[in-house]
């Protein structure tokens, strides 16, 4: 009698953008024995196990659950990115609604477009954080300039190129990040602005909002 020699099929999916779902495994172990020509061949038991119609099922009911999991979050992401932006932050103060630069009538004027702007993630996140020495642009990380963490410099480095605090308040680094990833998916490099966009950010019910064109 040959001994029962054992297999293990593992089958992983990872999913770390879904936290309720966290790991998904499947695993099967099954037995060959040596049939009487000295081939490997199932278990009787064991092979009823192996079934991978199963273990594909799994799978794909994992990679399911998770985008069903994700595609809120990221909705809530960018529509929590928009009150930061317009409410806490007050971007709209200097860089408008649609983050078209035209801010409000008090604003110090001259604000980026951010709407043709070219700015990858790192160097917008590092914008908010630090704002821009000479200009306007505040710095929505408190502790900014007590180190040389923003461009290499200090506050006393810099002297009076220091930007400003923000006339709304400082950010956690968490909302400077879902911010930033808010521009990106909403206002960078979108063009001028749509009716529809004005609906989706100001609300149905801002008769201004027909002024603007349909989007193409």
């Amino acid at each position: 009698m040959h001994p029962l020699v054992r297999y293990t099929f593992t089958a992983d999916v990872v999913a770390p953008s879904c936290p309720a779902l966290g790991r998904a495994s499947t695993s099967h172990s099954f037995g060959l024995t040596k049939d009487v020509d000295g081939r490997d061949k199932p278990g009787h038991d064991d092979a009823e196990r192996l079934r991978p119609r199963t273990l594909h099922a799994r799978v794909l009911t994992a990679l399911v659950l998770c985008l069903l999991w994700t595609a809120p979050v990221f909705a809530q992401d960018y529509s929590h990115g928009r009150r930061l932006f317009l409410e806490k932050a007050d971007c709209q103060y200097c860089h408008g609604w649609a983050g078209d630069g035209a801010g409000g009538g008090q604003s110090p004027g001259g604000a980026a477009n951010l709407r043709k702007s070219q700015l990858d993630r790192a160097t917008l996140i590092t914008v908010i954080r630090c704002g821009i020495p000479g200009t306007a642009m505040p710095h929505f990380e408190e502790e900014a300039y007590s180190d040389q963490r923003c461009y290499g410099m200090t506050e006393t480095e810099l002297g009076s190129r220091t930007p400003p605090l923000p006339p709304s308040t400082t950010l956690p680094r968490r909302d400077i990040e879902v911010i930033a990833d808010y521009l990106l998916a909403k206002v960078i490099g979108r063009g001028p602005i749509t009716r529809e966009e004005c609906f989706e950010t100001l609300g149905e019910r801002v008769r201004s909002c027909s002024d603007y064109p349909a989007a193409k």
